[in-house]
């Protein structure tokens, strides 16, 4: 009993009668008792069943016992208190008590069915789990920091750069109060606190110095409470659960609101319903608070847009659906979301900072949006033949700024925002076939078509960690939105690319005859984003990202491009663009019986890329032959290690890269750049422990017929190691 509340671990007995019972018969005692098993089963059922957060339901009243009929007796003489005793004929009696036996074992057997005794079936625990993470970053610089690429925006952080020691400690905690309802949180130590810094309390001073009181939070070590969710599954029709708080936003697809990138896993929070009505039709309804710091125009969403004076943002939501329906031949998915950023009217006489003295308040403060974003998608999916893959997707987007409410980036901020100016309407298709090996050789095809229209916005897609075609493309991954995250990330991590404006196809052909591993690939791209004659408005609509041409160097990459690292990789919108592009990859392994195995790969990738750029200029035109080549060799020593070695080779041959039109005559310097990389893997995992350490040598050499573009003999050193246990 707590509160006074019965838990349904509170199993005190009943008094059933109050009198004495002694004069009953057996078999009228167990009949008593069946009926009080079955009373007491089924309110302890219930309260197994109900989730805690309802009462459970009311006990029932202990039955009242019965009273023989008495004939008057003369006064004074008292009734009679006693039942009487009956007599029962001994086959009758055992008869009977055959029958009460019977059923009392029927229920029983009923009862531990159904998991009334069975503590499996009560999943009523409260477990943690530990993550322990060290990182260690060496470069041949002094740049300090714990993480290659941290805050690409103006303001940056104190915590990214290349050497450094830094560790973090993550608890997680689920709790289960039923087999309806499920609670957790996350308790993760700030990555920032490096092991040379002794100790820092969290103060923060306008420079460092050496009292442990300068650095601020993020060199704290301090816990943060994250992920919190509560989710349950109540006594709805149609309804699997309803889930509250933290969540990966995996449930929905790329295009509309994409799954978080794994350390962003709890930032993104809402209350999510899922349910259906079998095969033919299942849900999931949506409503998720929107990110302040890039889920709109100027990476905002008002809080720090110039115009807005008093930001308004808390309210800011993407609200979505999913509704999926599978049938035999066929799966069909159909999603929407819908961004909605409000800010106060200021002419509202109830908004804080109203200059409007003439209208009467009413209490209640009218919105305009300042952003919206409308995504919906269909896809179509079949495997009915076992050698045959289909796969369909289109969608539409709408996407509107409200130039009242939204600072221009694209002519204000050098093109940085991840949205277009004013009202666009975009469209995108992808589909799909997978030949899986029809003639039993080792031999797959898969082909590719897609076209991702010159408007599509998705200011709400996955940002990293999904790929969404075949191709090989400039870079490692490609997504589906200008808000690429390109941060907060390590030099051995892949870079994304959008894919805005790419139209084309892709046919990958895989042969994998036992130890051998060979693919080939071949891509042609054209861009919807080509401007033929005319100019796209890169001054005040369109955001070009302010460095625009040349292969992007995601090797040396940095934000400000102070080593001349190429195009940004979000850089699709060209004021001129004429473009076509060619991609051919061939990539191959063979692994050897040797030891333990020895496996070699190769990887070589062929870029013909070509711009007319502005097609009434002669001396403008880019032609970009890039040229990659991979190889690596590696091999387990033991059962707990294993090691690798490998090289990279890449020589790009652009010309007319980049440069600028003066007084109508252009001038592109040719551009002629080598990578050279040599590296090692090691890894290590014993007993829980995993360790993994990579260094790398790297020589890059940018030659350009304008000298004072040349970056000669670039010669870097670095590594990392990385150690984890989890307990």
């Amino acid at each position: 009993m707590r509160d006074g509340i019965r838990t349904s671990t509170d199993r005190r007995p009943h008094r059933l009668y109050a009198g004495p019972v002694s004069t009953y018969p057996v078999p009228v005692l167990r009949l008593i008792t069946l009926a009080a098993f079955f009373s007491v089963a089924a309110v302890a059922q219930d309260d197994v069943a109900a989730p805690p957060t309802s009462l459970p339901a009311t006990p029932a009243s202990p039955p009242t016992a019965p009273t023989p009929e008495t004939p008057p007796a003369p006064a004074p003489e008292p009734a009679p208190t006693t039942p009487t005793a009956t007599t029962l004929d001994p086959a009758m009696q055992a008869a009977i008590e055959a029958i009460v036996e019977q059923k009392l074992k029927t229920a029983l057997e009923e009862k531990k069915a159904e998991g009334f005794f069975d503590d499996a079936k009560l999943p009523v625990s409260l477990s943690w789990r530990g993550d322990f993470f060290t990182k260690m970053l060496i470069r041949n610089n002094q740049s300090g920091g714990c993480v290659s690429y941290g805050n690409p925006a103006p303001e940056g952080d104190n915590f990214s750069g290349d050497n450094g020691i830094c560790s973090e400690l993550g608890l997680t905690v689920t709790g289960r109060v039923s087999d309806r309802v499920e609670a957790g949180a996350r308790l993760q130590t700030r990555f920032g606190a490096q092991w040379a810094e002794w100790y820092e309390n969290g103060d923060e001073r306008d420079s460092p110095d050496g009292s442990g009181e300068s650095l601020g939070q993020n060199h704290g070590a301090y816990l943060q409470l994250r992920g919190i969710y509560l989710r349950v599954a109540p006594p709805i029709p149609t309804v699997k659960y309803v889930h509250i708080g933290a969540s990966d936003l995996s449930m929905f697809n790329a295009w509309t609101i994409g799954k978080s990138r794994y350390i962003e896993r709890d930032n993104g929070r809402g209350i999510f319903i899922e349910g259906g009505f079998g095969d033919p039709l299942s849900y999931t309804l949506a409503r998720v608070a929107l990110p302040k710091l890039f889920a709109g125009p100027g990476y905002t969403t008002g809080i720090s847009d110039p115009i807005i004076e008093n930001p308004f943002w808390q309210r800011d939501a993407a609200w979505a659906y999913k509704l999926k329906s599978a049938w035999e031949w066929f799966t069909v998915e159909q999603v929407s979301s819908y961004v909605i950023d409000e800010e106060a009217d200021t002419d509202d006489p109830d908004a804080i900072g109203s200059d409007n003295g003439v209208d009467v308040r009413d209490g209640a403060v009218t919105t305009n949006a300042r952003y919206q974003n409308l995504n919906s998608t269909l896809q179509i999916t079949s495997d009915v033949i076992d050698w045959l893959g289909l796969n369909v997707i289109a969608g539409y987007s709408y996407s509107k700024t409200d130039d009242r409410l939204v600072f221009n980036s694209v002519s204000g901020a050098q093109g940085f925002t991840p949205v277009p100016m004013g009202e666009h309407n975009g469209y995108m298709t992808v589909a799909r076939a997978s030949i899986l090996d029809p003639l039993g050789i080792d031999l797959q095809l898969q082909l590719e078509y897609f076209n991702i229209g010159r408007d599509w916005v998705s200011v709400f897609g996955a940002r990293r960690e999904t790929d969404l075609l075949l191709t090989d493309g400039f870079v490692e991954g490609q997504v589906a939105t200008l808000n690429v995250a390109n941060e907060f990330q390590d030099f051995t991590e892949p870079f994304y690319e959008p894919i805005i404006g790419w139209h084309g196809g892709t046919a990958l052909l895989t042969y994998s005859p036992g130890a051998l591993e060979l693919s080939g690939e071949g891509t042609l791209i054209e861009y919807n984003t080509d401007t033929g004659t005319d100019a796209l408005d890169t001054d005040k609509v369109y955001p070009d990202f302010l460095y625009t041409d040349g292969m992007t160097d995601t090797e040396l990459f940095t934000f400000a491009n102070t080593n001349d690292r190429g195009r940004d990789p979000r850089s699709v919108y060209h004021r001129f663009q004429n473009r076509r592009t060619y991609i051919g990859v061939v990539k191959g392994a063979y692994t050897f019986d040797v030891h333990k195995s020895i496996t070699v790969r190769a990887k070589h990738k062929t870029i013909f890329d070509t711009d007319q750029r502005d097609q009434r200029l002669e001396g403008d035109d880019y032609t970009g032959v890039l040229l990659f080549n991979r190889v690596s060799v590696e091999a387990p020593i033991t059962d707990e290690f294993s090691a690798a070695v490998g090289g990279q080779l890449d020589y790009w041959m652009e010309a007319r890269r980049s440069g600028e039109v003066i007084a109508g005559v252009p001038n592109y310097p040719d551009y002629n750049t080598m990578r050279a990389k040599v590296f090692a893997d090691l890894r290590y995992t014993f007993g829980g422990v995993s360790l993994w350490y990579h260094v790398e040598y790297l020589r890059k050499d940018l030659d350009a017929t304008d000298d004072r573009l040349d970056q000669r003999d670039l010669n870097i050193i670095r590594s990392l190691a990385m150690v984890s246990a989890s307990f």
